[in-house]
Parts: C-alpha cells; structure tokens; sequence
C-alpha cells in the first residue's frame, strides 16, 4: 500500500486532503496512480486509509476514508545517539525511524570525533535527516515520523534529559557488565509496570567517557551491557531498541 505524508491534520473520515507538489509528483509520475487507488496518508498523528480522488502532479487530493489502527508503542523511546563521524548518523535515523524510535537526539560527546558544526550547516543537515525519517517512516507504516533535534553538546543533552524525566534513562556502556539491557527492562516492568518513557544513550566511535558516564549516573541513568561482543556506534543503538521492544513483549 503506497503511503503519502500530509502536513495537515486530519480530523476524521471524510476529509479531502491535498498533497504537496512533492507527494504528488511521486503519486502521478514514480507510482503512475489512478483516481479511485487506494493509498494511506500519515499526518504525523495518525495513520488514515484514503483513496484518490485526483491525480495532479501538482495538487494530487485524497478522500480520507478510515482511521488505521495505530502501529505505534505506548512507551516513547528516544535515542540519544553520539555524534558519529562521515554518514553514519544517516543511516541510524532512517533504521532507527523503522524501528520505532520516537525522538533522536544527536549528541556531540568528550570522545566524538565528528564535532557540531556550524549553523546554518547544521540547519541543512537537519532538514535532511528529517527528510530521512520521514521516508523511514512511510516505508514502515509509522504514524508517527521520528523527531530528529539538531545535533548539541552533551552538558544540553544532558539537561534536557533531567528536564523531561523519562521513566527509564538507560546507558549503554562498554564497562557494565552485570546488568544486560532486557534485564534491566523486565525489572523495571516487573516493579512498576511498562515505562511510557525511554532514553538509550549510546556513545560514539570512542565511547562514553567515565565522567560522561558519572554525569549521567548522578542524573538516574542506569548502566547496561549488550553483550560480550564490542559493537559499532551505528550497531549499538540499533541493538538496543531492539532488545528493549523484545523485553517489552513487542518484538
């Protein structure tokens, strides 16, 4: 089923929906739609079913028929991922959109050997992320499109974490080696019930530093390992959620 994202909400079945020139250039010239095909509109809320009125390469609309039922966990995770180097951070946005992260935060760590670079660069490699996401997450049927936050440092991560208060604030770190990452989450589920949120910090290339690792101790992380095995940053997080929806019986 051909998805298309609306930046307008959509309020209930019935409604016609215009697609951007971008969505429906892709509807009438890649998919070569016909009117009465049915497709699927993401509005970032919500996934709708809908069918085609028109196709225009310039203003395609869509008659939304039916609200989907929504593929997205009760529990939010958000992946703070260190700044990686080269594209690396590319390609954990859109595995990480597919895997269901909520947020991702991009963070410039003591040890990253990609650093923050300058505004207006920052903005454009922002946008691209997002755009990134976006076509993760309708290739994944998402009904939400993952939040990418423009790359920061870690002392605004870091207060930015003790502002939100997840439910669950877990490091991955390469010197923890008696609590694996599913124990961590079944204990927690089994003590106070399913978190409706949390944040995995993974380090970059080289690791989460010991005072990085103290900080985040003394802010209610908890310290986990996934494993024997040393994997790359662009694996880690990737593994992490991966575990997390596993311990979380939606996987």
């Amino acid at each position: 089923m051909h998805r298309f994202y609306t930046e307008e909400r959509i309020a209930a079945a019935g409604q016609l929906i215009t697609l951007s020139r971008e969505e429906s250039q892709h509807a009438a010239r890649v998919l070569r739609l016909r009117p009465g095909e049915e497709v699927r509109l993401l509005d970032g809320g919500a996934l709708w079913a809908a069918t085609l009125e028109t196709v225009d390469e310039k203003a395609a609309q869509v008659r939304v028929t039916v609200e989907c039922p929504s593929p997205e966990s009760k529990t939010h995770v958000t992946l703070w991922q260190g700044l990686p180097k080269a594209d690396k951070l590319e390609w954990i946005v859109q595995k990480a959109t597919e895997l269901g992260a909520w947020e991702l935060w991009p963070v410039e760590m003591e040890r990253s050997v990609a650093r923050v670079g300058k505004a207006e660069r920052g903005q454009k490699r922002c946008e691209r992320l997002e755009r990134i996401a976006l076509e993760a997450a309708k290739q994944s049927g998402r009904a939400h499109v993952t939040r990418i936050w423009e790359p920061c440092a870690f002392a605004a991560a870091l207060e930015r974490a003790r502002a939100e208060k997840p439910d669950l604030l877990l490091v991955a770190w390469e010197e923890e080696h008696a609590l694996p990452l599913s124990r961590a989450v079944a204990e927690f589920v089994r003590e106070r019930g399913v978190p409706r949120r949390v944040t995995v910090v993974i380090g970059p290339e080289g690791g989460i530093s010991p005072g990085e690792q103290a900080r985040l101790k003394e802010a209610g992380a908890v310290s986990v390992t996934l494993g024997e095995r040393i994997l790359r940053t662009e694996t880690a997080g990737l593994c992490a959620m991966s575990v997390l929806w596993g311990a979380l019986g939606e996987m």
